[in-house]
């Protein structure tokens, strides 16, 4: 039987691909997965030395046969909440570590059912080895150390970047489902844009008007870190803040019938994304509070990312998943976030390279 190997499903899409090239510049082999046979061959001849082989998602048997074959899955088929939990099965029935890029709360949070059965498999599920979770979420395990008691963590993204045909399927795929806050130590059902808050920081965030909506940090951050609140927000501009305020349940519903095709039409089923240019010309920071009891004394702690590229930072960032899971003495099991996964620091201090910086504050003066 041939050696396991790195496999990446969905690899001909835009995510995918960025992972291929990350994966194969770090000297790692890699068997690229994808249901375009003619994509493939175009993919292994860009990349060099790449394996190939054909995997509908929606065949059971194909993804059965593909596992056998990995010894990490990193799976960028979307929207997982779909697509992703097969992936996942076959996986961990054949003793695959698991890696994937969603960023989606229901998928995530439907995934824990499946925590135990990983242990005794002796694999790793790791959900949102992305740049949006796993940053902040390495972020939070960072800011939260040395607290005797974390009464909320909040996390902000004022994020400038150009979306993926993909992307953009899955966000409107995500205002048909439903949404969670992290409250009084469970996750409770909230709609999108509920809370409208004033944040301010260092240049160049600024003072920014920010809407509360259901990131998946609210699934990961209360497996690592013990706290009554998780909530996740996102800058916008103040008009706009309160138009989303006032129509997220109006949306939401709409989202739910006939109406949502339209938009899903104008996205369109491809694969597409920025190109280079653009890309390196995104931006992005990420804000994590922490609040709660720090050496006997009412603290608040903040922790600045600062980047770009976010799909170059999630092949990356998936990219070292992989990379550390493959190694000898990785003996970590069960469905995990990703700061359970990997140690935050070593994990963030990685991606330097590539541009990400964090800095820490304490007791900072509080949100409005």
């Amino acid at each position: 039987m041939a050696e396991r190997t790195i496999s990446v499903l969905g690899a001909t899409g835009y995510t995918g691909g960025l992972i291929v090239h990350e994966l194969r510049r770090r000297g790692l082999p890699v068997l690229a997965a994808a249901r375009n046979a003619d994509k493939l061959r175009r993919l292994a001849d860009e990349a060099g030395g790449v394996q190939t082989v054909q995997v509908d998602v929606s065949d059971r048997a194909a993804l059965e046969r593909l596992a056998t074959r990995s010894r990490v899955l990193i799976n960028t088929v979307g929207p997982f909440i779909d697509y992703g939990e097969p992936v996942v099965r076959a996986a961990v029935g054949h003793g695959a570590h698991y890696l994937d890029t969603t960023g989606e709360q229901p998928f995530i949070k439907n995934m824990l059912a499946h925590d135990e059965w990983a242990r005794k498999q002796g694999v790793a599920v790791v959900p949102a080895q992305a740049f949006e979770v796993a940053v902040s979420d390495s972020a939070a395990a960072v800011a939260a150390a040395g607290y005797r008691d974390v009464t909320a963590v909040h996390v902000t993204y004022v994020t400038r970047f150009h979306p993926s045909q993909g992307t953009q399927r899955t966000v409107l795929r995500m205002l048909q489902s439903a949404g969670y806050a992290y409250l009084g130590g469970k996750w409770v059902e909230e709609a999108p844009a509920r809370y409208v808050r004033t944040l301010t920081g260092p240049a160049p965030i600024g003072r920014v008007t920010t809407v509360s909506f259901p990131s998946a940090e609210v699934i990961t951050i209360p497996r690592h870190v013990t706290t009554r609140e998780v909530r996740v927000f996102m800058a916008v501009p103040g008009v706009a803040a309160r138009i989303l305020s006032a129509t997220a349940p109006l949306l939401r519903g709409l989202m739910r019938t006939p109406m949502a095709q339209l938009p899903a039409w104008l996205i369109g089923s491809g694969t597409d994304g920025p190109d280079a240019a653009p890309r390196r010309a995104d931006g992005f920071h990420v804000v994590v509070d922490v609040r709660g009891v720090r050496r006997g004394a009412a603290a608040h702690t903040r922790v600045l990312v600062h980047g770009v590229d976010p799909y170059g930072l999630t092949a990356v960032a998936t990219a070292y998943g992989a990379e550390q899971m493959c190694r000898p003495d990785y003996d970590r099991k069960g469905v995990l976030p990703p700061a359970g996964a990997f140690d935050a620091r070593p994990f963030l201090d990685s991606l330097a390279a590539w541009g990400l910086t964090y800095e820490t504050e304490e007791n900072v003066k509080r949100e409005t």
